[in-house]
């Protein structure tokens, strides 16, 4: 099978370039990042990938053609579609309206090689993008994608049944993700070959199994350190006297995001270690976000959770490799 190609957009600390190059199928040749702290990042991971800051600044002549098939993967900001959102403005928002700037791109792209315009292209968003503006933002993003050609499919993964090869532990953080995949052919069914995965045999298919805890233990803090307690925003049993639990411990951990991160007050988890309760360091953010330890090591602790929070998780990128991998590989022998 030819190599498969990946273009990061908003490419953030990398989840997606991790996960696509643990597959050894898929190489990663582009970056296009602007925080400053991420880039760090990205350059001691990636010092041989080229990057790019502003995406309004690149254009489709700047992407060199790889002569392959290629991958385009654009996280892009959650910032005004999620529902952590304050204002909510969907993509009218200053920070997920440069999802029409990745568009621009493709666009160009597509002008300039029609032959060779992406394979593929996947987006990433978190679930609230499918109620952002009534549903008109999620309509938006397949919208545009049609009118540049591309078959489309969707749904909702959770990252915590995820990980990287080798780590052997699952991350108990809900990590739920709307993924779109778009297939140059316009055939939604193509798209569908990567989206749906559907296992044999009555192996499990994680992808799937949104609600199903994690198998087995999922070690975050170092060993003895009692378990994760999470805020529940939504108390989920009454207590004898009345009252109600507001912190549970029930081996899952909530979703981080970029707003957790700060004094105690603000986290919504606690750890148990020797009698006393304590927040969690950013060694274990990292651990719950599902990338390698120290991966964000040497940044200031306010953007480094803040980037864990906004990470896509590398382990779903893992999956989602391989199934385009074994998607190409269909294509190529038909």
């Amino acid at each position: 099978m030819t190599t498969l190609t990946a273009r990061s957009f908003f490419a953030g600390i990398g989840g997606f370039d991790l996960g696509f190059e643990a597959t050894d199928e898929i190489k990663v040749v582009t970056q296009i990042e602007w925080d400053t702290n991420c880039q760090t990042i990205l350059k001691r991971s990636h010092p041989t990938v080229e990057l790019f800051g502003d995406i309004c600044d690149v254009t489709a002549g700047d992407l060199c053609e790889t002569g392959g098939p290629e991958v385009w993967a654009a996280g892009f900001p959650c910032q005004d579609t999620s529902i952590a959102a304050p204002k909510r403005l969907g993509l009218r928002g200053t920070r997920s309206h440069h999802y029409f700037e990745f568009i621009r791109c493709v666009a160009e792209y597509q002008r300039l090689l029609a032959e060779r315009r992406p394979e593929w292209v996947v987006l990433e968003n978190p679930p609230g993008i499918l109620k952002s503006n009534a549903g008109r933002d999620m309509a938006t993003v397949v919208r545009c994608l049609e009118e540049l050609g591309y078959g489309w499919y969707y749904r909702v993964v959770d990252g915590r049944h995820f990980d990287l090869p080798g780590r052997h532990r699952r991350s108990p953080a809900k990590r739920e993700r709307c993924l779109v995949v778009g297939h140059r052919s316009g055939d939604p069914r193509v798209a569908r070959l990567v989206l749906g995965d559907r296992r044999t045999g009555g192996a499990a298919d994680p992808a799937r199994e949104v609600r199903r805890p994690p198998v087995g233990p999922a070690p975050v803090g170092r060993a003895g350190v009692g378990p994760i307690w999470r805020k529940s925003a939504r108390p989920r049993k009454s207590l004898a006297k009345g009252g109600y639990e507001t912190w549970v411990a029930d081996g899952q951990a909530n979703t981080l995001t970029g707003f957790d991160w700060g004094d105690g007050a603000r986290q919504t988890h606690l750890l148990v270690q020797d009698g006393r309760l304590r927040t969690l360091t950013l060694l274990e953010w990292e651990r719950l976000a599902g990338f390698p330890d120290d991966h964000t090591a040497g940044i200031a602790a306010g953007p480094r959770g803040q980037m864990l929070g906004n990470s896509f998780h590398p382990g779903m990128a893992y999956w989602l490799g391989n199934r385009f991998v074994t998607a190409q590989q269909i294509l190529e022998a038909a």
